[in-house]
């Protein structure tokens, strides 16, 4: 059975020059990858890793706390529009950003990006720290579609509207083992709309540990467990609903 790792950043790796092997490993445990670059200046070599790596896929974003670099990333996304699934992650953070100045130039970025993607008809990964209800209604305003809400930290019950009567795709991290706030959002999102991931290098089972692309089936398994569900049926389920939300990775 295959799975797919639908949020992590293998540039990290790349720096550490563990690359390979990460991807080697989850290749053998039969999982494929979307590695999000947020950062411009990573583009290209997240872009390089799809293409020597047959199991990774490349989304291309913006750090939320690098908004003032939000015209840059538009041109080149852009340009390398072609070989790319999908752009993110993109968003807000308000655990971070405090001002509303600031946090008013988030959103404008937030809003142009949103943008680009309709222009491309490519979905997004949305990071929303401490943002959920604020990033959803801008989504909502700026009639966003094939949004995929990443490591989704707000209440279920907003979750449960987004993805029953919006459609959004919510992704539950490996850290699901270790947190009741992720537990309750299995629990809350319609499961043709859940999504895994890592997050990786970050949101490890383990707090504190270094994450990998292959705990996404750490991840599934909870998930599993929580819904009393067959793990192989209902990874089943995450794959179709990750095909066709990322259409391009069955092209």
């Amino acid at each position: 059975m295959r799975i797919i790792d639908t949020h992590c950043h293998l540039t990290f790796f790349l720096k550490e020059n563990r690359l390979d092997q990460i991807v080697k490993n989850a290749e053998k445990q039969n999982v494929a990858i979307i590695s999000s670059a947020i950062l411009p200046e990573e583009y290209n070599a997240n872009l390089d890793i799809s293409t020597k790596h047959a199991n990774v896929f490349t989304s291309l974003g913006l750090d939320a706390l690098e908004y003032d670099r939000f015209e840059t990333a538009i041109e080149r996304i852009r340009d390398l529009s072609s070989d790319i699934i999908a752009i993110g992650e993109i968003g807000i953070d308000h655990y971070l950003v405090r001002d509303h100045k600031e946090r008013d130039k988030q959103e404008l970025a937030f809003r142009e990006l949103i943008a680009l993607a309709h222009e491309l008809s490519l979905p997004i990964q949305v990071h929303s720290r401490s943002a959920g209800k604020r990033a959803i209604e801008i989504l909502r305003n700026t009639s966003a579609d094939n949004v995929h809400m990443h490591a989704f930290d707000g209440k279920s019950s907003i979750a449960r509207v987004a993805s029953r009567d919006y459609g959004y795709y919510f992704s539950i991290p490996s850290s699901v083992v270790r947190s009741p706030q992720k537990q309750k959002l299995v629990r809350a999102v319609d499961i043709e709309h859940l999504l895994v991931e890592t997050d990786s290098p970050v949101l490890a089972p383990i707090r504190g540990e270094e994450n990998a692309p292959t705990n996404v089936w750490t991840a599934l398994k909870a998930v599993a467990e929580i819904l009393g569900r067959n793990v192989d049926e209902l990874a089943e389920i995450v794959l179709e609903n990750t095909l066709r939300l990322y259409k391009k990775i069955g092209t």
